[in-house]
């Protein structure tokens, strides 16, 4: 195996971005207010952005922000702006897809690295050296290459620049992204941060002449809905990714919460680890390798593929549809003598057996009590989200953790 990759986690807030480093993740990019393509996400004001900052110094992480935006002539004297200020509180890299943002900030903020976004749908070594030539450090790869491709690059300019590459999370319907559906739709630009997702709206096929008959485009065994893609899973198939050369991995999930964050950088950071100490180890480790994989069916995703990896996506498993397995019940907001202060998120009972989720794995938790922090009541459940409680745990969850049980029906 050569170099270990960095393993790169999205963060929308602050609480994600706590969850990323804490379970692991070598950097954490984010957006500011202005100029990122997840402009629906809480983001980072200067203050929130310097402490991230801070708190990833500590942890020996970077952070990347995103400046990814199309731009116009009146955006670029901002986007300047906010490159010195990122660069003067610490941020490590900027993630550009324009070229003439990236030139600017490379001549006016040398200081600060520049990552080209994958909006820039870089699919060959020359177009990657011409950045390079701008002053980029590193190539966001377009989602669309397959591994051969990826690695036919890593030896092509994998000594002069860094490569990273999409490994888990949403696809756009649109080549790495360039989408002008929502645009058109509804006037939010897919490609200055406001992306309404029409892609994943639900509609109907009505015939000319029959106005009146609307027919339902669903999806079935065969193939997804109309124009809304899959979730690309790369864990099947992590050997392969740790071999490539490739020196980093990303996850996408801007707008997704800790849980998501937590249990995705968790089970990665995991695999990871354990292969790079022990190949041989890690390959003959089924019952380890399905764990992990498992852990990616808890969240919210649609059906799992591999992308273009392997050209055409090939499906993980048979299911259709949006999918989880597992819910999320609460987060762990501090833990005192063998008690944790729960903030609750979906209901759950005296007597219900959750799942811990810590950077460790997950083990069984039995509820034992329920004891509102408010008033010291005991409970046998919680019907308001947000509220704190008091759960016993033992030894078996810190600060930061979370918990999940089984998804209930609501109706």
């Amino acid at each position: 195996m050569k170099n270990m990759p960095t393993l790169l986690a999205p963060a929308g807030s602050m609480r994600p971005f706590l969850t990323a480093l804490r379970f692991g993740a070598d950097a954490v990019y984010c957006g500011a207010k202005q100029y990122g393509l997840r402009a629906q996400a809480n983001n980072f004001n200067e203050a929130q952005l310097a402490e991230a900052v801070r708190l990833a110094h500590a942890a020996g992480a970077k952070v990347n922000l995103t400046l990814n935006i199309f731009a116009f002539d009146g955006d670029l004297p901002g986007m300047i702006s906010m490159a010195k200020m990122a660069h003067e509180i610490g941020v490590d890299a900027a993630i550009v897809s324009d070229p003439g943002a990236i030139a600017r900030i490379a001549r006016e903020v040398p200081g600060l690295d520049i990552h080209v976004s994958t909006q820039a749908n870089v699919t060959n070594s020359e177009t990657a050296r011409v950045y390079r030539a701008l002053g980029a450090k590193c190539v966001v790869l377009a989602r669309e290459m397959t591994f051969d491709q990826i690695e036919a690059m890593v030896r092509e300019v994998g000594g002069e620049m860094e490569l990273e590459t999409f490994i888990h999370g949403a696809v756009c319907m649109s080549h790495s992204g360039r989408c002008m559906l929502s645009s058109f739709l509804n006037g939010r630009s897919a490609n200055r941060g406001a992306c309404s997702q029409p892609c994943r709206w639900t509609y109907t096929l009505t015939e000319r002449t029959r106005p009146d008959e609307p027919m339902p485009i669903e999806e079935d065994a065969r193939g997804t809905a109309i124009l809304s893609s899959r979730d690309m899973c790369m864990m099947e198939h992590l050997p392969r990714l740790m071999n490539s050369g490739v020196g980093s991995f990303k996850i996408e999930g801007r707008m997704k919460n800790e849980l998501y964050i937590g249990t995705v950088v968790g089970a990665y950071r995991r695999a990871m680890d354990a292969y790079a100490a022990d190949p041989k180890a890690y390959l003959e480790n089924e019952a380890l390798r399905r764990q992990l994989r498992a852990e990616l069916d808890k969240i919210s995703h649609r059906v799992y593929d591999t992308g273009f990896y392997f050209g055409q996506p090939q499906v993980c498993g048979e299911a259709v549809g949006t999918q989880q397995e597992a819910e999320y019940m609460g987060y762990v907001a501090d833990v005192s003598g063998g008690e944790a202060l729960v903030e609750m998120k979906n209901r759950f009972f005296v007597g219900d057996a959750l799942e811990t989720v810590t950077p460790k794995g997950s083990e069984k938790l039995i509820v034992e009590d329920i004891v509102l922090d408010a008033t010291g009541e005991h409970v046998g459940v919680v019907n308001v989200p947000n509220t704190l409680v008091r759960i016993p745990c033992g030894d078996k969850l810190e600060k930061g953790d979370m918990l999940r049980g089984p998804v209930r029906n609501r109706a």
